[in-house]
Order: C-alpha cells, then structure tokens, then sequence
C-alpha cells in the first residue's frame, strides 16, 4: 500500500512493492511498507527496517554513523541494523534524558571516522541526539548557540543543509521521527534545551511496530502515555492548524484502541501497531504546539535521569484540570470527537477516561511515588519549566506560582 503526496509516488510504489517478502513460489508473505510522505518519508509496517540499505542509498549515503544506546546493543538489535549496511560505524553512548556530553562524543565519533549521514535508532533520546549531531557536524559553535530560549532559531534560519539522517524509532512515544526539535540536557545552564527548526526534521522515518514488541510492561505504558499527552495538548494547544487538529484526534483513536492491549500482551501485532502510529499521529501533530504537561514534564526530567513518560503521566490529567477554565469548549469538542459526554460535561468525560487509563497503566500515579525527584525543588522545576517557549501555546497563561501549584497536587 502506498499513500503519497508527491509527484513520484509511482516510483515509490514500485520501490516498495520490490521490497514485499515472497514465499518459495514467489507469493507475498509480507506486504511492503505503506510509504507516506508528509511530514517527510514515511515508512511504515511491520519488517520495514529492512528498507535502510535501500532508504541510505536513495539519500546518497554510503558511510552511516548508527546513533543509538547500550540497551539496544545489548538486546541484540542494534547488531541486527547493523548487519543490513555496510561500512558503518555505531555510536551507544546516548543515555537517558541526552546531555551535551552525549552529542559531542558523537560528533567526536562521527567526524573522526569519516561519516555523511546518520541513522537515529531508538527511542526519543537516541533520535534527538542523532539530530544534534547532525546539527553540530555541520555547523560551527555550541548547543548552546541553537537553544530556542536564546533565540536559537533565528540562527538556525540562515543555516544551509545538514548531513542526511533517518529515524527509526524503537518506542512508541514522542514521534520524535517527525518532530523537528531535539532536546537536550545543555552543560552551560543544567537546564534541558529545545533546538527547534525544520531543518532538523529527519529525511526518513522507519517505522517497524515489530521492534517494539519486547518493551516490558511499564516502558510501552509510559511511552503510551506520552504519546497520548502529545495528541491531547497539540489539540488544545492555541494555534490554528486544522490538519494537526486532525491528526491528534485519529491519534487518540488510534491510541485508546491499543494501549491497554499492548501494555497486557506486547506480542500482539494489531495493537504495536496501533502504538506506534499513535506517536507518530502524535509526533506531527505536535508540530501545532505543546503546552504545560511537556514543559513540567521535561523540566522535571532534565533535572535527573527519570523516564519522560512516566512524568507525563502522572502530570497528564492535572494539566488537563488546570487548563479546563480556560479551554473548556476545545475539550468539549474533542470529547465529542471521540464519542464521549454525550450526557454533558463532556470535559470532565475526558479527563475521567484519562484518569481510569492511567488507573490501569503499571506507572506511578503520584510525582512523589517517582524516585529521584523531589518535592522540596518544586520551585526549581516550575522556573525552569517558565523557560520553555512551549507554554506559549497552552490555553491558560502560566506563572511560576501556578506552576508550583500544580506540582504540588500533581504530588
């Protein structure tokens, strides 16, 4: 199946369809990826890592750096990519929550040994690193220089191509396959920063649902819950983009329709798929805008090593009281959208379905319950959550105190 917005789709059919499985008879086994192209080259369906020789070559590359971490090393899969292409070289040393550490022994990694192109698999950290290299391999400064709170972006504007890069998310979560920012924990301020431009949006995304079914329990709910987090605040948050609107909506159908199945039985298929779809839907949606949970939640989690979905989670339906009094209409629409509240008081509905979702998740429930934050430091994670340029997006105007004061509940 092949659904394209671009002039050569024909090609790209043809290009998919040669990488369908056959059986001895020469029958298919396995269709080909589906092939999207919006935001940028999708791959998408079960066995589709199989398309990276192909994809770096359409790209032009020929001497790849694998960015990516020890877990994947010591599950084996990043063995398994690396046994598809040749010449390459692998760089494990991206960590939870990525510093400026990471990306500069990468940089190290790619320039010392001759690269022209990256491949980003792994969850959001290994992805965004990726790109970060990617950044710096091309252009002269710090992380610091392209921090969207110093005004980064505007640097950015004027800069010219990056190395070619493609994603390959092994987490059903952040969609940072399609996401054009990169965050990372910079050395200069502690803080973590978002580097945002479109450049930085990957040339290719694979998505391959199979690689995700080994997550254990507690990781496929907590990067579930990020994605979910994702489609709901792009939704509310307060720009016009329709198409985004759409995408989130479809993402939350998509989501609800496969998490708790996933979460119980990681060897269904139907529902890994569904989840990884979901974080992409969530993933380009996102690029609306986020809003208060994503601030408190990358706050919370650039100040220690804590999983992003478990913080999201625990802040999600909290964020979503704290913003009902200023987008109560949206939330009525979206609940509508998704079959709930037809008895009224369809805001509450929705964050009902959350809180009973989030009752049924192996996660956390409480910030307290999360080993190694703490609550005495509450004022430090609101004022570094009041950096983040996403609050300017969420329906409700933000202040530290208020922050502070959803923390505290949120506890």
């Amino acid at each position: 199946m092949i659904l394209s917005n671009e002039p050569s789709a024909a090609v790209d059919a043809s290009e998919a369809e040669s990488e369908a499985e056959t059986d001895a008879n020469g029958g298919p086994t396995r269709p080909a990826p589906a092939v999207f192209a919006f935001p940028n080259r999708i791959l998408f369906g079960e066995g589709s890592l199989r398309s990276l020789p192909g994809e770096l070559a359409r790209l032009g590359v020929t001497r790849p750096l694998l960015v990516t971490d020890a877990g994947l090393v010591a599950s084996g899969l990043a063995r398994r990519v690396g046994a598809l292409l040749d010449d390459l070289v692998l760089f494990d040393g991206v960590e939870s929550n990525p510093t400026e550490a990471d990306v500069l022994e990468g940089l190290d990694r790619y320039r010392s040994t001759g690269r022209d192109g990256l491949v980003g698999l792994g969850g959001g950290s290994a992805i965004d690193a990726a790109k970060a290299i990617r950044l710096l391999a091309a252009r002269s400064g710090e992380l610091a220089d392209y921090d969207s709170v110093r005004f980064g972006e505007k640097r950015l504007r004027s800069a010219g191509s990056l190395p070619p890069m493609i994603a390959a998310p092994t987490t059903a979560g952040t969609g940072a396959e399609v996401g054009r920012t990169a965050l990372i924990r910079l050395s200069v301020t502690g803080r973590k920063a978002a580097v945002f431009h479109p450049g930085l949006l990957p040339e290719v995304a694979v998505c391959d649902p199979e690689v995700t079914a080994t997550l254990p329990p507690p990781l496929t709910a907590g990067t579930g819950m990020t994605a979910l987090a994702r489609c709901l605040e792009s939704f509310l948050a307060t720009a016009f983009h329709p198409i985004c609107d759409g995408l989130a909506v479809e993402g939350l159908r998509t989501i609800f329709r496969g998490l708790e199945t996933a979460v119980r039985d990681g060897a269904d298929a139907g529902a890994r798929s569904a989840m990884m779809m979901g974080a992409l839907l969530g993933g380009v949606s996102g690029h609306k805008g986020m809003g208060v949970v994503q601030a408190l939640a990358d706050a919370l989690g650039g100040e220690e090593r804590v999983h992003h979905g478990a913080l999201g989670a625990a802040l999600l339906a909290h964020g979503l009281r704290f913003n009902r009094e200023a987008a109560e209409p949206r939330m009525v629409e979206l609940a509508s959208r998704l079959g709930l509240g037809r008895a009224g008081d369809g805001a509450g509905h929705l964050i009902t379905l959350v809180e009973l979702l989030m009752a049924r998740m192996p996660l956390p429930r409480k910030l307290g319950q999360i080993e190694g934050l703490s609550r005495d430091r509450i004022p430090e994670y609101a004022r570094l959550a009041m950096l983040d340029p996403r609050l300017a997006a969420n329906p409700r105007p933000c202040s530290a105190g208020l922050l502070e004061e959803l923390l505290d509940r949120a506890w």
